[in-house]
């Protein structure tokens, strides 16, 4: 079931510029115990999700489309040397949750995420 305030028809999810500006979002790494929690804001736009946070005191975004019920996601803007791609599904009520790989020089670092929705 999408959250309060969404749309659904027959394609769907679908969503009209809705915003989450307090959610939080917890990163899992792979191979370490425990995930990493953090605030960030969640914007969706017809099918297209947006994620805004602060890592290391430097923001940081993804942008993806939905397909078949996943958002397929990139880092934003696109950096010389660093790959950023994850998934997250559709939301089910307030959370949605994913896969994520990013890639920098020899360094690779894979795992899963969660977002709670927040207003």
């Amino acid at each position: 079931m999408p959250p309060a305030g969404y749309d659904q028809d027959s394609y769907g999810f679908e969503a009209a510029n809705m915003r989450y500006p307090n959610s939080l979002m917890t990163t899992y790494f792979n191979g370490c115990a425990g995930g990493q929690s953090e605030p960030c804001v969640v914007i969706f736009r017809d099918e297209e999700v947006v994620i805004e946070y602060t890592r290391k005191g430097q923001p940081s975004t993804y942008r993806g489309h939905l397909k078949d019920g996943i958002y397929s996601l990139r880092y934003w803007p696109e950096a010389d040397g660093f790959v950023g791609e994850a998934t997250l599904c559709a939301p089910e009520g307030n959370l949605m949750d994913g896969d994520w790989c990013e890639q920098e020089g020899g360094s690779k670092d894979v795992g899963t995420w969660e977002i709670e929705l927040r207003r």
